[in-house]
């Protein structure tokens, strides 16, 4: 051999042992990502539930309406049948107690399905790279076993071919195992994905429910929708406050007003009746609910309708109409 075709036989003898050791390497990478892949199986064949996760999603849609964020964040937790939802959830849950964002939870599902493609990466990677590096291990030791024939040494002619082949099998192994893993993890994310986005359009989307499919009772009444009941957690229990509520319906009039002898229309309005004094509450009670506020009790200067004038009842003569009032009813 000439001196460059020795440069480059030499070259490649060197790169043997580095090609051995990445395809130790990638055997190993391959091996842990089969048993997480094997885990996330098992997970979801095990857990996931899609009427469960509608369950969970709208008792913790109900429980923040209600004013019991640890409750949601109990049940929100309990999507726990797939790593990355699980990850996505713990951000998402962390926004709602710190940051408070509303644009932050369609980010976090944005940033999340490139996070499934990086997971992807790697046994993708695997792919291409197992058979590469035993293609090269097959390669290299061939030269020196074809020497070893030329000049007689079968020994070394058997080792070489014994190492060359065994490169070969563990490439083709490490391909084989990255593709099936690359494969279905493919499905499995989009579907995790999926179903992110199906728990944010319930958690922060519209509540409305289909009509079509309900039925009718022998009364002829529709089927009601059905109540979201939740189990409150313990903090949540504790720091609850109680909101009055106004127990009947008041029948007397806000604004009072003077009538004429027929009844119709409202003539003058009588004078502003002075408020009525709110009773303090109790200590750690609430204030009781009222109709006599102050806010209400405005000055003439203040009447955005005392430029107009008084309403006339009565037109004048002539058929004129009064400033401020509608025009005279025509007989017929």
């Amino acid at each position: 051999m000439n001196g460059l075709q020795q440069v480059i036989y030499d070259a490649s003898r060197v790169l043997l042992w580095p090609v051995l050791i990445a395809a130790l390497v990638c055997l190993f990478w391959v091996l842990i990502e089969l048993g997480f892949f094997l885990y996330e199986l098992y997970l979801r064949f095990r857990y996931r539930d899609l009427d469960a996760l509608e369950a969970r999603t709208l008792r913790a849609r109900r429980a923040f309406q209600d004013g019991k964020p640890r409750t949601a964040y109990r049940y929100l937790q309990e999507n726990n049948y797939s790593i990355v939802v699980a990850r996505f959830l713990f951000d998402l849950i962390r926004n709602y107690q710190t940051e408070r964002l509303a644009a932050k939870p369609l980010k976090l599902l944005q940033e999340y399905e490139f996070y499934t493609v990086k997971r992807l990466e790697r046994t993708r990677i695997l792919v291409r790279v197992g058979p590469i590096l035993g293609l090269m291990g097959t390669l290299i030791p061939l030269a020196p076993a074809l020497l070893g024939l030329a000049s007689g040494n079968t020994t070394q002619f058997a080792e070489d071919l014994t190492t060359a082949f065994s490169v070969t099998v563990i490439g083709l192994l490490i391909g084989g195992i990255a593709y099936v893993i690359s494969i279905v993890r493919d499905r499995l994310y989009s579907q995790d994905i999926s179903d992110m986005e199906y728990l944010l359009e319930l958690l922060e989307g519209g509540d409305e429910r289909l009509q079509s499919g309900r039925r009718r009772n022998k009364r002829g009444v529709w089927d009601a929708d059905p109540v979201v009941v939740y189990e409150a957690a313990a903090a949540d229990v504790e720091n609850t406050v109680a909101i009055p509520v106004l127990l009947e319906t008041p029948r007397e009039p806000l604004i009072p007003f003077a009538s004429d002898e027929r009844g119709e229309a409202p003539l003058v309005a009588e004078p502003a009746v002075p408020a009525t004094p709110i009773p303090a509450a109790p200590a750690g009670e609430a204030p009781p609910l009222s109709f006599d506020d102050p806010a209400m009790d405005w000055q003439r200067d203040e009447d955005p309708f005392a430029d107009l004038g008084p309403v006339d009842s009565s037109p004048p003569a002539g058929g004129a109409s009064a400033p401020g009032a509608g025009a005279p009813p025509t007989r017929r």
